[in-house]
């Protein structure tokens, strides 16, 4: 990283923050993909330039969009991980000679964050030393759907509320009528709907539920020990007692 760019470009610091997450995944990019044959244009897109101004590259647009998109859901020592799983997996794709196309915006947007959360259990099922923290529980033998519906819930949420949700964000999303669009539309699960603590103390399920044409006893029926273990751990946030 130039150091140096942040002043030269007199940036602030939401933009030297930006910068920063871009020159890791410029580096990580070159470091990840060095050596595989045929790339040719697409490097040009993914690194950022030596000369210019980097808040005019595509790198630079995609990273602070990345970084729009996660407030409150990754902490900053871990989005060098967070590239590198997505690269990581991306190069396994593009090996396999599927057609996709390797771009920073690959890192953006719900199938980023689905790779991040399969590449997180992973790296945590190969954990040994667990005194720090608990694992993550494993979601090996629950319906795979059902989690990437989890995981596309939380990482919708945490953008609307700008960080970690609330009670009384959840509730006024509920009152304001704007949480059944959402619900129809499929951008909140309703498997989120019926484990959510937030959502039992904000709301009459089984009416709201009724609004919007779907039967929670069903879902209920789908949802394995498992997989309420792992919605505790993703949505540790709504078990903590709330202010009155």
């Amino acid at each position: 990283m130039r150091a140096d760019a942040i002043f030269q470009w007199n940036m602030t610091n939401a933009e030297a923050e930006t910068y920063q997450l871009a020159c890791i995944y410029d580096r990580e990019f070159r470091r990840i993909f060095k050596g595989v044959e045929n790339f040719g244009g697409e490097v040009r897109r993914n690194t950022l330039p030596k000369t210019s101004d980097p808040r005019k590259a595509w790198l630079f647009k995609y990273c602070w969009k990345l970084r729009r998109e996660t407030r409150g859901l990754l902490e900053s020592h871990q989005y060098r991980q967070y590239v590198v799983a997505n690269l990581s997996i991306l190069k396994m794709n593009y090996l396999k000679h599927e057609s996709i196309s390797i771009e920073p915006n690959a890192i953006c947007g719900d199938q980023a964050w689905i790779r991040w959360k399969v590449f997180e259990r992973w790296v945590a099922n190969k954990e040994t030393d667990v005194s720090a923290a608990p694992p993550i529980p494993s979601v090996a033998s629950t319906d795979v759907k059902i989690i990437k519906e989890i995981d596309r819930t939380k990482k919708f949420l945490y953008e609307r509320c700008d960080g970690e949700p609330t009670y009384d964000k959840i509730r006024k999303f509920l009152e304001t009528g704007v949480f059944k669009l959402w619900i129809m539309t499929e951008k909140i699960s309703k498997f989120y709907m019926v484990l959510s603590p937030f959502v039992k103390e904000s709301c009459d399920i089984e009416e709201f539920s009724e609004s919007c044409s779907f039967d929670p006893v069903l879902f209920r029926q789908k949802i394995t020990d498992e997989v309420k273990e792992y919605f505790r751990h993703e949505y540790a946030h709504e078990y903590q007692p709330t202010s009155d």
